[in-house]
């Protein structure tokens, strides 16, 4: 039977492969950065279950980092009418 490490290691590469193929929408980018912060925690506190504090703030880190993006993400949206990278213009803004 295959240890949870095993299974846990690969997952942060895979979801920098998703943030790569999907930069076309920010939203699916935004997704797979909250994807790595979720997977960098399990994989954090499964090897090292002494750092907690670590832990606590990675978490609070990650809903920070989502916060701001979902603002981002509105503001792109009322500004642009999509969430296409494509269409960003910062001479816009």
């Amino acid at each position: 039977m295959l240890s949870l490490l095993t299974i846990i290691t690969p997952l942060p590469f895979l979801t920098l492969l998703t943030l790569m193929l999907a930069r076309k929408q920010l939203l699916m980018s935004l997704l797979a950065l909250e994807a790595t912060m979720l997977v960098l925690t399990i994989l954090l506190s499964h090897t090292s279950p002494t750092h907690t504090l670590s832990v606590i703030t990675l978490l609070t880190m990650a809903a920070c980092e989502a916060s701001v993006g979902l603002a981002i993400l509105v503001l792109m949206t009322r500004t642009t009418g999509s969430d296409m990278l494509s269409n960003l213009n910062l001479n816009k803004w």
